[in-house]
């Protein structure tokens, strides 16, 4: 059969579709990482549904080795790109209240015990409650009367922290999604690539 050349039609059509494949596959997956910030349920399932979809159709115009890699490499940077967006949106556009911890109480959780922050902020003239938990900065050392800082995300899409517990996006966290990404994207040129090769040696 003819070998198809670099120039030829079938070689150029397969160009936008690499490129888009490098650079639509991470800005989607990143999108589902930020739509689960939100907190909804319904927004969850939605983007694991889009999640997946992204990364089957990805892996297989990839080919199947690299294809297993991209699926593989592509849901671990969703799991890291969506709190890496959450610690850096919420340190550039969050707003700081002072508010004082009304009371502090404790619940079991399979790997110890977990406390949760009565919060109550007053800047607005009447009393405003948060329930902040130990992920978003509640601590067990922290005791009823002490004075803490809220951020909270003026777009009400982020959860409310205390300020001990925003730092802005660390530089392990930013070099780990960047590694993902880039590993990500360098197996979907070598996928396409090879794709094209073996097409042309038919």
């Amino acid at each position: 059969m003819k070998g198809v050349g670099l120039n030829s039609p079938k070689a150029s059509r397969r160009w936008p579709v690499t490129l888009g494949l490098v650079v639509l596959t991470p800005l989607i997956l990143a999108g589902c990482g930020w739509l689960n910030q939100g907190g909804s349920t319904l927004l969850l399932m939605g983007s694991v549904v889009v999640l997946m979809l992204v990364l089957v159709v990805a892996g297989a115009l990839c080919g199947a080795g690299p294809g297993t890699c991209v699926a593989v490499l592509g849901f671990t940077f969703a799991l890291f790109v969506g709190p890496a967006l959450d610690d850096y949106v919420l340190d550039q556009r969050g707003t700081r209240y002072e508010a004082v911890i009304a009371d502090i109480s404790s619940y079991h959780r399979r790997h110890g015990t977990g406390h949760t922050c009565t919060v109550i902020r007053s800047d607005s003239g009447r009393n405003l409650t948060y329930r902040i938990d130990d992920s978003q900065g509640c601590d067990e050392d922290f005791e009823p009367g002490r004075h803490v800082t809220l951020v909270v995300d003026p777009e009400d899409w982020l959860a409310t922290r205390l300020s001990n517990d925003v730092n802005g996006l660390s530089s392990g966290h930013a070099w780990t999604v960047g590694g993902l990404l880039a590993a990500m994207d360098a197996f979907i040129l070598y996928g396409r690539l090879r794709r094209r090769a073996g097409r042309s040696h038919r």
